[in-house]
C-alpha cells in the first residue's frame, strides 16, 4: 500500500505532463450550384446559365490547395460560324466546363470563413448534344484551352458540437464563391474572347485529422 501511495502521484503528474495540439491537416468536399455569366466577346455570343461545379482540398493551417470542376448550360445569343460552311445556330445550347487546380489562403473571422485563392484551369465550350446531333459539322466541335482561375468565398462555419482536439472533427459549411476565369482556348478569335464569372451557393463537408500529444520538456 505504501508503494501504491508513493506511485500513484508520480503516474498522475505524468499523464498531465502534456497537452493536446489539433492536428494543421484536414481534407474536404464540396458542392455548389449557380450561374456561369460571360464576358466580351463571350457575352455577345453565349446568355447566361445554369452552372453546377465541385472540388476536393488539402488544408495545412490556413493554406489549402484545391482541385475543382464544373460545368454550365448556356444558349446561343448569336449564331457563330463553324467551317466553311456551316453555323452553329441562335438559340441552340452549349456546353461550357472546366478542371483547374488551385493554392488559397483561409482567413477565419468569428464563424466565417474569407478564402482568395488562384490557379490554372482546363476550360473548353462545345455545342450540346441536341446541337451537335443537329449538324455533322457541329458534332465533335470543340474549343479548349488552358487560362487563369481566380477567385474568393465567404463560408459561414458550423461548429462541431463533439470537437476534441486530439479526435477527427468534422467540418461543415455553407457559403458563397464567385470565380473569375480567363481562358486562353488554342482557336480563339474575336468571337470567343473574354472570360467566364462563375457564382455558386456552396455546401461543404470534411473531417480534421487526429491531434498528437505535445510532452511537456
Amino acid at each position: 500500500m505504501l508503494l501504491s501511495a508513493l506511485l500513484i502521484p508520480g503516474i498522475a503528474r505524468a499523464q498531465q505532463n502534456y497537452r493536446i495540439e489539433p492536428s494543421p491537416w484536414a481534407y474536404s468536399w464540396g458542392v455548389g450550384m449557380g450561374t456561369m455569366i460571360p464576358q466580351g466577346g463571350l457575352a455577345a455570343h453565349f446568355k447566361p446559365g445554369f452552372a453546377l461545379d465541385t472540388e476536393v482540398g488539402g488544408f495545412y493551417g490556413n493554406l489549402f490547395l484545391m482541385a475543382n470542376g464544373g460545368f454550365s448550360a448556356n444558349k446561343l445569343a448569336k449564331e457563330i460560324p463553324v467551317g466553311d460552311n456551316s453555323r452553329w445556330p441562335s438559340g441552340s445550347g452549349s456546353i461550357h466546363a472546366f478542371i483547374g487546380v488551385n493554392l488559397g489562403v483561409n482567413f477565419d473571422v468569428d464563424q466565417l470563413s474569407i478564402y482568395p485563392f488562384g490557379g490554372l484551369a482546363y476550360s473548353f465550350l462545345e455545342p450540346n448534344l441536341k446541337a451537335a446531333n443537329s449538324d455533322p459539322a457541329l458534332d465533335g466541335f470543340k474549343v479548349d484551352g488552358v487560362g487563369i482561375n481566380l477567385g474568393i468565398g465567404v463560408d459561414h462555419n458550423i461548429p462541431d458540437g463533439n470537437f476534441e482536439a486530439g479526435g477527427i472533427n468534422r467540418i461543415l459549411k455553407i457559403g458563397l464563391r464567385y470565380q473569375c476565369q480567363i481562358p486562353n482556348y488554342k482557336k480563339s478569335t474575336p468571337l470567343l474572347n473574354g472570360t467566364t464569372h462563375w457564382i455558386t451557393l456552396r455546401f461543404m463537408i470534411g473531417s480534421s485529422f487526429p491531434g498528437r500529444a505535445v510532452y511537456n520538456q
